[in-house]
């Protein structure tokens, strides 16, 4: 219960907290408004939905106590409190259950939310001025709690502008990011299950903090296993998993790496012959050898401009034929040549003119009005999804409609001439004098990036030079962890944060120290992507094996258990996922030696180095290639599907590349090789590896079986093609 004070003690951090015999009146846009949040009454599920539910609606999370208070005091009549018998109230016996409730029980008598609610109608439904809620503090905010001891309870203080300070534990509202290792109480009473980090979500009224908390359990027999450290990546994650008693895995083997390493930095398999020189290699350092090739090679800018063209959304749809086209050759060139990613930032946020010719521009080309141009810079290049914001504050972070509208104001000013249907190029430019609307004060917004505004600015001023001038700071908190991680997600198959564009206080990193370790390198060097790849590339932690024991102990054994972490979000070992549907097709291709063909484009292109997405071609969208209406990785799909399987086993185009006359195999046939050497030669163009003495013979004796020898090793290659070991990246 909180309570007035008569006698101020200090706080230390300012304020005081009061504490005395009478309860202090009930203030409507702070205690009312905390408990029904508390309650989950104004949730989004709830009454908090945009219509409501069964005729009582309350604003989303509080956002707007007037509505409340009409809610609550006018609606149905006055019907829903009962002044002379407060318990009486239609909203609390709903909220108790004592009259039937779709809801169900969300408050009971004696708790804190229910007395705060009962209190304030037996003082008369009084309204109160504007909160004035300055800021939230949480006990602990970090905290790694002993082995013995595996819960904690959070204390929240509430600090307001007038110098008060009051215990809101029992009125905040709690939630986890990782409920398999912790749970959290209404009352902030956290448990843990296992080993692990958990982050304790603390929103009370508009304000929002998070609490981090590490608990160990300690494992005797935990013996922690590891190669040495190729470098401080490997330092910095090894470090993090010896500290939650995990091991990683084994290094992979050459083929494996060979395999993954190609895939993940030009897109493509090596060629039987690639293959086989780096497999017979006796150099020390061939890996990072292969690394620095592969990053100088024509197939890298092709494969990263894909990936950048998916997010950035270019499509004909979007940016017309040509205009998809020549985006496309942008960013290839900017890939190709390295350029800074700060420097390539700022040429999408500030690009003028014709499309065509100078297609950075095409950023807004896709992006049309202020408030998409908003989501679409945050997405991209902070890693901060802003969305929600636009009718309402954030629900799982601090961020704020002024927030969401100031960044909106810095684009306000873009317009476009010849934007007409069918045109393939439009020019933007600049008009003076273009405002955004802030929707709830009514009133003009100034530009603002989270905070830090844009000063003083000139009316013919270009407010886009000094967003990109706040985002390519080498101290901003969110540029160059966002593109760092993006990489890792690429590369390791999960960021560090993940989702890769879901930075906020409440979704930290797995590991901090890496993620900050890998940033600051990233702005040393320029930030080039080159740089920072080939460091990744370069670790063990990147190189380790798919499989192997992330949780072995001195015993040996491999089990899951409460002792350790959970090994996914510790890059303990490899991710295993699914091929992209570019990569799939242009293997195929590659290995049987027979290009596949596409309309508009020349013989001998990639799937890889299409412009566009949304192509129409069968093989492509039965895999999942985005059409790129969304500016997020989650457009393509990781898992495979049973009709993508079945469009495998049923390929006539495969089956025509296989059998072709002019295919690798046809072309080693006529050189009179034996079939050992030709079984090696599919197994390498196919799964960059040789066959095992067991693979050799299980294809010996179906050629000999068939007694069709030309038809003995096309099926062979088919049957790889449809192998997971074809189709995944281990």
């Amino acid at each position: 219960m909180l309570r007035v004070i008569l006698t101020v003690l200090s706080v230390g951090l300012g304020g005081s907290i009061a504490r005395a015999e009478s309860p202090r009146p009930v203030d409507f846009r702070t205690d009312v408004i905390a408990a029904l949040s508390h309650a989950g009454c104004n949730s989004g599920a709830c009454h908090g939905s945009p219509m409501g539910k069964n005729g009582f609606r309350l604003s989303l999370r509080g956002f707007d106590p007037d509505v409340d208070f009409n809610s609550l005091t006018r609606g149905e009549l006055g019907r829903r409190v009962d002044r002379l018998q407060p318990a009486n109230s239609l909203f609390l016996l709903k909220g108790t259950g004592s009259v039937p409730h779709q809801g169900g029980v969300r408050l009971k008598a004696g708790e804190p939310a229910y007395e705060m609610l009962a209190r304030w109608v037996a003082e008369g439904c009084k309204d109160s001025g504007p909160a004035l809620l300055e800021k939230l503090e949480v006990t602990p905010e970090k905290l790694r709690l002993a082995s013995d001891a595996p819960t904690k309870q959070l204390a929240v203080r509430a600090h307001f502008k007038t110098g008060e300070v009051r215990d809101v534990t029992d009125l905040a509202v709690f939630s986890v990011n990782t409920a398999g290792a912790a749970t959290v109480s209404p009352g902030g009473f956290v448990t843990f299950n296992r080993t692990g980090d958990a982050a304790i979500l603390v929103r009370y009224l508009d304000q929002i903090r998070s609490a981090r908390l590490q608990y160990v359990r300690t494992d005797p027999s935990f013996v922690f296993t590891s190669l040495p450290p190729a470098n401080e990546i490997d330092r910095l994650v090894f470090v993090k998993q010896k500290e939650l008693q995990l091991n990683p895995a084994q290094l992979a083997s050459d083929a494996v790496f060979l395999r993954r390493v190609y895939l993940d930095t030009i897109g493509v398999l090596p060629t039987a012959d690639e293959a086989r020189s780096f497999l017979d290699s006796k150099e020390a350092n061939k890996r990072s050898k292969l690394i620095d090739s592969l990053l100088e090679r024509e197939e890298y800018a092709s494969f990263w401009a894909l990936k950048w063209a998916d997010v950035l959304r270019g499509s004909p749809t979007t940016i017309s034929e040509r205009g998809v086209h020549s985006f496309h050759r942008y960013l290839v060139k900017t890939i190709a040549t390295d350029k800074p990613m700060d420097q390539f930032a700022r040429e999408l946020l500030t690009g003028l003119g014709n499309t065509l010719n100078k297609p950075a521009a095409n950023f807004y080309r896709i992006s049309r009005t202020p408030e998409d141009s908003a989501e679409a810079f945050a997405q991209l290049f902070l890693g901060v999804r802003v969305q929600c914001a636009k009718c309402h504050n954030h629900p799982f972070e601090s961020i704020t409609q002024t927030d969401y509208y100031g960044l909106s104001a810095y684009f306000a000013q873009v317009q476009f001439k010849g934007a007409k249907f069918g045109l393939d190029d439009e020019i933007v430019y600049l008009q003076p004098g273009r405002e955004v609307q802030h929707p709830t004060t009514r009133k003009k917004q100034d530009p603002v990036a989270f905070g830090v505004p844009a000063g003083v600015l000139a009316p013919d001023e270009d407010r886009r030079e000094k967003l990109a001038d706040w985002l390519t700071r080498a101290d901003n908190r969110f540029f160059a962890p966002s593109i760092v991680n993006r990489v890792w997600y690429h590369l390791l198959g999960r960021g560090i944060v993940e989702p890769v564009d879901d930075f906020r206080d409440t979704n930290p990193p797995s590991n901090p120290d890496l993620l900050d370790a890998l940033a600051k390198d990233f702005v040393k060097n320029g930030y080039r992507l080159k740089s920072l790849m080939r460091n990744i590339l370069n670790s063990h932690t990147y190189q380790l094996a798919s499989v192997g024991s992330s949780v072995a102990n001195a015993t040996g054994s491999s089990k899951q258990s409460d002792f350790a972490a959970d090994p996914d979000r510790y890059f303990t070992k490899a991710a295993i996922r699914m091929l992209s549907a570019e990569q799939i097709l242009d293997a195929i291709s590659a290995a049987t030696g027979v290009p596949e063909t596409f309309k508009g484009y020349p013989a001998g292109t990639r799937a890889l180095e299409l412009a566009e997405g949304g192509v129409n071609h069968p093989f492509l969208q039965a895999f999942s290639k985005p059409v790129r209406d969304v500016s997020c990785e989650c457009a393509r799909e990781d898992d495979p599907s049973l009709p993508q399987m079945l469009h495998l086993l049923n390929n006539k185009g495969m089956l025509t590349k296989v059998s072709s006359p002019h295919s690798r195999l046809a072309s080693a046939l006529r050189e009179k090789k034996n079939d050992a050497a030709l079984i090696e030669q599919i197994y390498l163009a196919t799964l960059s590896r040789r066959p095992t003495a067991g693979e050799i013979t299980i294809a010996t004796r179906h050629i000999e079986k068939l007694g069709d020898r030309v038809q003995g090793l096309q099926d062979l290659q088919y049957a790889l093609f449809n192998l997971g070991e074809f189709l995944l990246r281990h």
